[in-house]
């Protein structure tokens, strides 16, 4: 009769410190907002990849307008809001 105890006791220890270890390592909640579900705070946060960097363009007058060409090394084509271009240099 003590070694099924025993056996019983040593789950519930394995169990409690599996447990204590998932709450200390859960990731923060991100309250505030009515609209999360109760196993949001469970899920993976989004990865998002970073763009590369695009140094191989510089920027040409191809008619009727400027235009961004991919063939140089070591600079950028950088569009301006009025619908030209520059060519920067990379850093």
């Amino acid at each position: 009769m003590r070694r099924p105890y025993g056996m019983f006791l040593r789950a519930a220890v394995l169990l409690l410190v599996v447990a204590a270890i998932a709450v200390t390592f859960a990731p923060a909640s991100r309250g505030g907002s009515p609209y999360l579900s109760a196993l949001s705070d469970l899920a993976a946060s989004p990865a998002f990849a970073a763009k590369p960097a695009n140094c191989h363009s510089l920027c040409e007058f191809v008619a009727p307008a400027h235009t961004c060409l991919s063939d140089a090394v070591g600079s950028k084509c950088v569009r301006s809001s009025t619908g030209g271009c520059t060519t920067v240099a990379c850093p």
